[in-house]
């Protein structure tokens, strides 16, 4: 783990101790029940509750010295004092990134953030991403905000670390500017623009602006790199860093200069994705992964380009890829004795939705009946309704399939798949899980499940963790 100077840390903060520490600093929390030997604790001030409140808890969790803008002299806790504790923490994870030498990556995107920090982490050698020995750090969780970056970034050790993969998410205007200047990235990957978080940016053009400050803010000697369809926005158009544009299609060839392009293919055969693409000189190149949905598919192709970018062979990508799976819950397939399911409780907007849908019905068996839970997408703004009414006119039921929809929209759901000519008898809103749970416990067939992190659909199931060998 690394060691902090608390004279580096004093200067960088522009803070002063009330008392040095005596023993090494290794570490930050920012709760005080995480609090390890050896840490920082953070005191943040918040609408909720203030920080300052629990340093007596921190310091007898163990805590070695807090980040304070007001002092407690009653502590014999030794004390950096700043103006502003968020700002100071964030001051230091932009300035110990600063220091570290190997190449560190920042993802984001309107969704696949987390799937593609995971997978490009496992290209780069991770042996499991919340793994202390591992060589690669990555964003643990959703550790991906204002908060989360600078845990993310202050646990870097250049004795043990060659890569970093940081998730950048962002919910507002102006949000992304201070997760770029952290991370600082020698490569950025933007998965897609859609809709999502619409409330607070307005649009999609106000979606790409935010997210594209993370492409801005790569080192002149590193590359943004996304697919074809963000080019469609002003803000990736008029990057001013290195661009490599990843784009589908059916011959694979190599891009022509000035800018630098990807042609990619992706074919799913049963139970396999399989991935050619046209990454320097021919021939092309073939990766194969367990089947994933086909917007995965082109977040895999991001993270290949990234691997090869950094120098890792194709042999050793391949080696890697064959070792992929989603993290539990976040569009993972699992089968117990009757029922065969697709799970993503954690993301969902218009866009992911009907990726993971055009999978299911590639994949769930064509003889037995399907069953849909679908919750809300979160954060659409005043277009919120008519994404959920679009979503359940898409929806292709068939007369033994059955749907249950819960959140602020389900009836909208609802409405757009009677409107799709499907049965009132097949459609249920519910607001809570229980009568879910009740039809899933004698339900034999495949089962789709998918709905923003807020509605936490989980609860509605009693599987085992059994995954797919593959899918």
């Amino acid at each position: 783990m690394p060691t902090f100077d608390p004279a580096q840390l004093a200067r960088w903060t522009a803070g002063r101790w009330t008392t040095l520490p005596s023993a090494p600093l290794r570490g930050f929390a920012i709760d005080s029940r995480s609090v390890r030997a050896g840490d920082v604790f953070v005191a943040l001030e918040t609408a909720a509750r203030d920080g300052h409140d629990f340093l007596a808890a921190a310091a007898s969790s163990g805590a070695t010295a807090a980040l304070v803008s007001t002092p407690n002299a009653a502590l014999a806790l030794p004390q950096l004092v700043v103006a502003d504790p968020l700002a100071a923490f964030q001051a230091i994870a932009r300035e110990h990134r600063r220091a570290f030498t190997g190449p560190v990556i920042g993802v984001t995107g309107s969704a696949g953030k987390t799937s593609t920090k995971n997978l490009l982490a496992l290209l780069l050698g991770a042996t499991a991403v919340s793994d202390s020995s591992s060589p690669v750090l990555a964003t643990e969780g959703n550790l991906n905000n204002h908060l989360g970056v600078p845990l993310t970034l202050t646990r870097l050790d250049p004795a043990q670390h060659k890569f970093a993969v940081v998730e950048a998410g962002i919910s507002g205007p102006g949000d992304m500017d201070p997760l770029a200047a952290m991370i600082s990235p020698d490569l950025a990957l933007t998965t897609l623009i859609a809709a999502a978080h619409l409330e607070a940016l307005g649009s999609l053009d106000g979606v790409a602006r935010e997210k594209s400050r993370l492409s801005a803010a790569v080192r002149p000697t590193g590359v943004a790199i996304f697919p074809t369809p963000c080019a469609a926005f002003a803000a990736f158009r008029d990057l001013a860093v290195r661009q490599m544009v990843i784009e589908p299609a059916e011959v694979i060839r190599p891009s022509a200069p000035p800018k630098d392009k990807v042609y990619f293919a992706i074919t799913q055969r049963g139970e396999t994705t399989a991935i050619a693409l046209a990454y320097g000189e021919p021939p092309p190149l073939t990766f194969t992964l367990r089947r994933v949905t086909d917007g995965m598919a082109q977040n895999a192709v991001l993270a290949i380009c990234a691997a090869l970018w950094l120098g890792v062979s194709r042999e050793v990508i391949q080696s890697r890829l064959a070792a992929y799976a989603p993290a539990p819950l976040r569009g993972e397939w699992r089968r117990t004795a009757s029922q065969l399911l697709y799970l993503d409780c954690y993301n969902a907007n218009p866009a992911s939705m009907l990726d993971a849908l055009a999978t299911f019905y590639a994949v769930a068996p064509a003889a037995e009946p399907r069953l849909f839970i679908i919750g809300g997408m979160a954060e659409l703004g005043p277009e919120a309704a008519h994404h959920h009414r679009a979503l359940g006119r898409s929806l292709q039921l068939r007369p033994q399939d059955e749907l249950f929809t819960m959140g602020d929209h389900a009836d909208e759901v609802r409405t757009g798949a009677l409107e799709n000519g499907n049965s009132a008898a097949q459609l249920t809103i519910v607001s809570t899980h229980n009568p879910i749970a009740a039809r899933l416990a004698g339900f034999r067939g495949a089962v789709f499940v998918k709905g923003s992190r807020r509605y936490q659909l989980e609860k509605a199931l009693h599987v085992p963790s059994v995954h797919l060998q593959p899918c």
